[in-house]
């Protein structure tokens, strides 16, 4: 009996469907295991364990359980990438309602020392093709800077104070790459302002 080709759309499917179940119960299983452990302690054991799923089932998704945390926090870079916009304060109104929905990621992320997996993803928006392209790393690396920083402190402040105190770093910090240097009493200023 031959398969038409409507069975096998229905079987890729199916086979889709199962590889994103397994991907997530992975993830959700990593991510409830580093809630009670240090991530050195994780053995990859633990996770299929915790998921539910089988040994091959795992290596055939992930090698690593790095590979399971970069996924786990892809999905939330994939989110920034979604909502992104042209309009700078919008944007950081995205991350911000984004980082508060993932707040637990977060924290488990710096918990586990591996935070600078969130400046990896960001940078793979960079187009390092021209091998000249530095500038778009740097708001990269100003963006998971102020994020890292924003979620070791609590997260405080409501959605439209921390949008202004992002935007207003950003303007800093533009003014800094344009002169060079930023005069000590702004500095002062803007963390008398922001430890609030």
């Amino acid at each position: 009996m031959e398969m038409t080709e409507k069975h096998r759309e229905t079987l890729k499917r199916n086979n889709e469907e199962s590889k994103r179940t397994t991907r997530e119960a992975i993830k959700d299983a990593l991510f409830i295991l580093m809630k009670n452990r240090d991530y050195e302690e994780i053995r990859i054991t633990d996770i299929i364990r915790k998921s539910g799923v089988s040994r091959s089932a795992f290596y055939r998704n992930y090698h690593t359980r790095d590979e399971v945390l970069l996924d786990g926090i892809g999905d939330m870079n994939d989110l920034l990438i979604q909502n992104f916009s042209q309009d700078v304060e919008e944007n950081w109104r995205n991350y911000i309602q984004i980082i508060r929905k993932n707040r637990a990621k977060f924290e488990l992320l710096i918990k586990a020392h591996r935070e600078w997996f969130l400046l990896d993803n960001l940078n793979r928006l960079c187009d390092y093709s021209s091998g000249t392209d530095f500038a778009s790393a740097i708001p990269h690396g100003y963006i998971y800077n102020v994020i890292i920083y924003w979620v070791k402190c609590g997260l405080p402040g409501n959605d439209d104070e921390v949008v202004q105190c992002f935007m207003e770093a950003c303007r800093q910090n533009a003014i800094i790459m344009l002169k060079g240097t930023i005069p000590k009493e702004n500095i002062e200023k803007m963390m008398e302002k922001y430890q609030h």
